[in-house]
């Protein structure tokens, strides 16, 4: 099969830190077009990566009848519509999270991915970590053999610290501006909250996504419970997930490594599992 011909939206930290930089090493995978608004980044990206064709915006490589899938990853505010606009051209995406920041804009992207034909794909790297799969595939032995009983609690910790933890490749950088661009957040969201609202999003999007897949709970999500500090990050939510009490812990900490873990309580033992530090 030949090769998935990519084009890549952004050319900000993740996208030269872990996006590009792998999506080259993938053979599968062709990286022939990246989309800049800032023009002399873009640029020195295309240099350094060697990369065929440099478009102004997201929209003018939209158009590029070449590539077949788009890769995305920009403001948090701003890449579902991103995301939208690519898969009505008929382009399928692989975005970062969080694919929106409402409901309304969740259900217009997968609505117009349907309408289209076309495939979203979210980063959600979590669930193709190894440790996590073993735990996926033993929580589901347990759950379908009962030799521990049924579940009956499950706790997610995630403070966060260096999450960069002196990553040293290289990244090439401008002092151009990123222009504005209209941000869609929700209504009802006041405007002193936007920034937590955004944080908390983007990161803890990656748990709660993990923990419906533990659980296999699918929509099955529900919020009982929210106690946040008035940073309105750190705290604690209690769901309930396909039938079970699920905590997760929020918080950050001055500390070079990642603070995560999470645990299955079933009625006669656990499971157990570690984030990389």
């Amino acid at each position: 099969m030949d090769p998935v011909k990519l084009g890549y939206v952004g050319c900000g930290f993740m996208a030269q830190k872990v996006h590009i930089p792998n999506f080259l090493r993938i053979s599968e995978c062709d990286l022939v077009a990246i989309a800049e608004v800032r023009a002399e980044l873009g640029q020195k990206v295309q240099d350094r990566y060697r990369i065929p064709k440099l478009y102004k915006d997201h929209l003018e490589l939209a158009g590029d009848s070449e590539v077949e899938a788009v890769a995305v990853s920009a403001d948090f505010a701003l890449q579902g519509e991103i995301a939208k606009d690519l898969l009505s051209a008929g382009k399928c995406v692989f975005m970062e999270k969080p694919m929106a920041v409402s409901i309304t804009q969740a259900e217009s992207l997968l609505e117009t991915a349907k309408s289209a034909n076309t495939k979203l794909m979210v980063g959600y790297m979590k669930r193709y970590d190894a440790g996590n799969e073993l735990v996926k595939l033993n929580v589901t032995k347990f759950r379908q053999t009962k030799e521990l009983g049924h579940i009956t609690y499950v706790r997610n910790h995630g403070f966060c610290g260096d999450w960069i933890c002196n990553l040293d490749t290289p990244m090439e950088s401008t002092d151009e501006t990123i222009p504005s661009g209209p941000r869609k957040v929700p209504e009802w969201l006041p405007p002193d909250r936007v920034g937590s609202y955004l944080g908390y999003l983007q990161q803890y999007t990656h748990n709660i996504n993990l923990l419906r897949w533990f659980l296999d709970a699918g929509d099955d999500v529900r919020v009982k419970m929210v106690d946040f500090d008035e940073n309105g990050y750190s705290g604690i939510v209690i769901f309930e997930m396909a039938g079970v009490r699920v905590l997760l812990e929020s918080g950050g900490i001055s500390h070079y490594r990642w603070d995560e873990h999470t645990q299955i309580y079933f009625q006669h033992g656990w499971v157990h599992t570690w984030a990389p530090p």
